[in-house]
């Protein structure tokens, strides 16, 4: 599966509003007290990672160091999520 792309959320910059979840369910998850963290999930990932700050299983690092890759095919939703995003909080960055 082709990855163009990584995304991450700066939860200092976080507004919780859940707009990205709404826009692409399948990256962002809620990571609790009112912030917003972005997934590897099924299927596009076998497997699933939510970059939540965490150190247990399935978990991995927030903010600039919990980057999530991007399935190709949900690269224009997470576009649309980063304009809609109120807190302007959320970076994609391009697969080098």
């Amino acid at each position: 599966m082709s990855h163009a792309a990584l995304v991450w959320i700066d939860q200092n910059e976080c507004m919780g509003a859940g707009t990205c979840a709404q826009i692409v369910p399948e990256v962002f998850e809620d990571i609790g007290q009112g912030l917003w963290g972005v997934a590897e999930k099924a299927p596009y990932f076998e497997i699933p990672v939510l970059f939540n700050g965490g150190n247990g299983s399935g978990q991995g690092p927030a903010g600039h160091a919990g980057k999530a890759r991007v399935p190709a095919e949900l690269i224009d939703d997470v576009v649309d999520a980063v304009d809609e995003c109120p807190g302007e909080c959320i970076y994609l960055e391009p697969v080098s």
